[in-house]
């Protein structure tokens, strides 16, 4: 089932490239059988966003928090990179700032990624990776 996210996204898409409903409901019938949008898993929900982008829709990037910046050291970005990459391929569904501060959480105690230390890092990169690989994501 699509979060709420991904159901407000594929209805802005559906305004911004004008679809009627007819159209939309076209798409949806021969794509995946399915006459809503809230009928959808998850993965359909990404491959429905992903077609709309092919038609041109274009998504607004995501405001960036105060405070929210994620530190500039390499493992941090591998970290924000991974997170990413997971969230692209529809394994992490939400890829927000705050979702990742809260993998973070779990996984090491600490509220923000910049308070954590090189070992903390790699306990998080190397979670992220197991979990591209349980999924069949290939991160080379």
């Amino acid at each position: 089932m699509p979060s709420k996210a991904d159901l407000a996204k594929i209805h802005i898409a559906k305004k911004e490239l004008a679809l009627t409903d007819e159209v939309y409901r076209d798409i949806l019938k021969a794509r995946f059988r399915k006459d809503s949008s809230a009928k959808l898993s998850s993965t359909q929900a990404f491959q429905l966003l992903t077609y709309f982008q092919k038609l041109g829709w274009k998504p607004k990037g995501q405001t960036r928090l105060p405070g929210m910046n994620i530190p500039t050291d390499g493992q941090s970005q591998k970290i924000l990179a991974l997170w990413i990459t997971l969230h692209q391929t529809g394994v992490v569904k939400n890829g927000g700032d705050l979702a990742l501060l809260a993998f973070v959480k779990r996984m090491t105690g600490k509220d923000h990624l910049r308070w954590c230390d090189g070992q903390d890092k790699f306990k998080i990169i190397e979670a992220l990776k197991d979990w591209a690989l349980r999924e069949g994501v290939s991160l080379a």
